[in-house]
């Protein structure tokens, strides 16, 4: 099971430093990024570039750049596929609401249960965390 565990984070990582690096320091050129898919919904390309001219992409850059580093070292690997979740849900439900791309959104949702899968290791340390006993319900 380490093992899997360990090309679980590196294969998460490698993707979201990639993806990080990509939209803060390359260039975006929406000719290109449009003709890799042709099957993509129209208003998925106008969602990103509103999201680019805004400069909200970088921002989204940052964080999985700084997710997917954080999954490289063992000791902050848990906190990175936390942080995580937020962050691939709107991946997600961006291609399942927006682009409708069935290739997007069989990898976003691979991704998604590989970080679920770093996470589920931790549950009974989450639960004790997260679902503390309590005496009342307020």
């Amino acid at each position: 099971m380490k093992i899997v565990i360990y090309i679980a984070r590196f294969l998460l990582a490698l993707i979201f430093i990639y993806a990080g690096i990509e939209k803060i320091f390359l260039p975006y050129n929406p000719s290109v990024f449009k003709s890799d898919v042709e099957m993509t919904d129209p208003k998925f390309f106008q969602f990103y570039d509103f999201l680019m001219g805004t400069g909200y992409l970088y921002f989204v850059g940052f964080f999985q750049l700084l997710n997917g580093l954080l999954l490289v070292f063992k000791r902050t690997y848990l906190l990175g596929a936390i942080m995580m979740v937020p962050l691939m849900l709107c991946l997600l439900m961006t291609h399942i609401f927006i682009s409708r791309y069935v290739g997007f959104i069989l990898f976003d949702g691979a991704m998604f249960l590989l970080n679920g899968l770093l996470i589920a290791r931790h549950f009974k340390e989450l639960e004790q965390v997260f679902l503390k006993p309590q005496s009342q319900w307020i």
